[in-house]
C-alpha cells in the first residue's frame, strides 16, 4: 500500500481524490493482488489514477484504461471572469502533469489513456467488446454527461464488478437538474434488481450483483400505459 511519503512524488495542483483516499484504502483492501481490469473516466492530473496504479494493480495480468479530454469539465470553465485568477485550474499544461504523475509509478505500463470525450470513448470500448471488473467515473459533473457515462459503463461492467460515482454529494450548481445526484438516482432506479449502493461521504458505490427483481409482464391491457394526467404531473 502506498503510504503518505510515497504519494509525495508526485504534484498535483488539486488533491481532491486525497481527501477521501482513506475510504478507498478501506473498500478496496479485498481488491488487492486480483487480476482487475479498470476503467477510469476522468482522470485530470492523475490523483486517483497514481493511486490505483500503485495499489491495484500489482497482479502482473491487470489492466487500466483511463479517459479524459485533458481539457476540464464545465465546472471548470465556469470559474473564468468570476473574481478567480485565469486559468485556474492551468489546464493548458493538464495533459503534461498528468503524464508526468503517472509516469513515477511502477506498473505504469500496464496503462492505456484515451485522450477523448467520454462519449466518444465509450462506444469505441464497447464496439470493441471490453468488459471491466472495476469502473470509476468521475468525468464531467454535469448530470446528462453523468448519465450516459454510467449507461455505456454498465454494459461494460461484469457481474460482481463495482461502479464508483464520484461526487454523488456535489452541488456545484443551483438547479439541481444539472448535479450528478440526479443521474446517479435515476440510473440507480432503472438498474435496481441488479445493483446493491454503499453511500460515503461524497461518492456512491454500486456493486452489480444477479438480478433479483425478474420482470412480471403486466395481466391487465387496460393498464398498459400510463394515465395521461399522471404522467404529465410526474415530469
Amino acid at each position: 500500500m502506498t503510504t503518505d511519503h510515497d504519494r509525495g512524488r508526485f504534484t498535483f495542483q488539486q488533491d481532491w481524490f486525497e481527501l477521501i483516499r482513506h475510504e478507498w484504502e478501506e473498500r478496496t483492501a479485498h481488491l488487492r493482488n486480483r487480476e482487475l481490469r479498470i476503467l477510469e473516466i476522468g482522470c485530470f492530473e492523475g490523483c486517483s489514477t497514481t493511486w490505483i496504479l500503485d495499489n491495484l494493480m500489482s497482479h502482473p495480468h491487470s489492466l487500466m484504461t483511463a479517459i479524459d479530454t485533458f481539457e476540464g469539465g464545465m465546472e471548470h470553465q465556469r470559474d473564468k471572469g468570476q473574481d478567480q485568477p485565469p486559468d485556474r485550474y492551468q489546464l493548458s499544461t493538464l495533459k503534461q502533469r498528468f503524464d508526468s504523475n503517472v509516469a513515477k509509478c511502477p506498473e505504469v505500463a500496464k496503462l492505456r489513456v484515451i485522450q477523448a470525450r467520454s462519449e466518444d470513448a465509450l462506444v469505441t470500448l464497447r464496439q470493441r467488446r471490453r468488459t471491466f471488473n472495476f469502473i470509476y467515473i468521475d468525468a464531467s459533473h454535469v448530470a446528462i454527461d453523468v448519465l450516459h457515462d454510467a449507461v455505456l459503463s454498465w454494459h461494460m461492467l461484469e457481474e460482481g464488478g463495482t461502479l464508483v460515482f464520484d461526487d454523488y454529494s456535489w452541488r456545484g450548481f443551483i438547479e439541481d437538474c444539472y448535479n450528478p445526484r440526479a443521474a446517479v438516482r435515476a440510473f440507480v432506479k432503472c438498474a435496481r434488481p441488479e445493483v446493491e449502493c454503499t453511500e460515503t461521504e461524497s461518492q456512491l458505490w454500486v456493486k452489480r450483483v444477479p438480478n433479483r427483481i425478474p420482470a412480471t409482464p403486466n395481466p391487465d391491457p387496460a393498464l398498459y400505459y400510463w394515465d395521461k394526467g399522471l404522467a404529465k404531473n410526474s415530469l
